[in-house]
């Protein structure tokens, strides 16, 4: 049994999915409309991954996250890896976090800190991507003051560790995408299964 399923939140772009689906009725392809990151992890959780067998072995696939942003959350890769049975390619949106992790933390607001904690799963970036410098703010007074010192290459290590101790399998180094202007745009994991 071969299905494919696709996901798609944005009411016009589901329609136009789902109008090219709709010329293939002898494929099985399932449309759904809604918040992937509900969908995948329902979807993961109630497959019977080893129950179910095909020729001997537990049902297998292929999962590829191509987010608008940064819409994937942890929970969502956790889900995926729990599965131990889909590998993963993940579109991950580098040049978002780079901006929500900016040099400046003055810029570093709650709504960014939160963002990046569901992306990553994880707080330690803080501790990992800025240090505390004191600059002098006058001859009687000092100020702390985090400088990021992660650059893009540090901040990609990390989603790559980060992705590792999810997939116990492999996770292969990214081929890093960039934008026409040659910032940094995406990188993309693929996320393996030990076989």
């Amino acid at each position: 049994m071969h299905s494919i399923v696709l996901i798609e939140q944005d009411a016009s772009r589901f329609s136009e999915i789902k109008t090219l689906v709709d010329e293939y009725p002898d494929r099985k392809i399932i449309v759904r409309n809604g918040d992937a990151n509900k969908l995948v992890q329902r979807l993961c959780a109630n497959t019977p991954w080893r129950g179910f067998e095909i020729v001997g072995r537990g049902i297998r696939g292929v999962i590829f996250l191509d987010p608008y942003g940064m819409e994937v959350s942890w929970q969502t890769v956790d889900a995926i890896a729990k599965t131990e049975a889909l590998d993963c390619w993940y579109f991950f949106p580098l040049s978002g976090l780079y901006r929500n992790a900016p040099h400046d933390p003055a810029k570093l607001d709650l709504g960014k800190q939160t963002s990046l904690d569901r992306v990553l799963g994880a707080t330690d970036w803080r501790s990992r991507w800025y240090n505390h410098e004191i600059a002098p703010e006058d001859i009687f007074e000092t100020q702390a003051q985090a400088v990021r010192r992660a650059d893009v290459n540090a901040i990609e290590s990390y989603v790559k560790e980060r992705l590792e101790t999810a997939f116990k399998g492999a996770v292969l180094d990214p081929v890093r995408l960039h934008h026409k202007n040659g910032a940094p745009l995406a990188s993309l994991f693929f996320c393996g299964l030990e076989h």
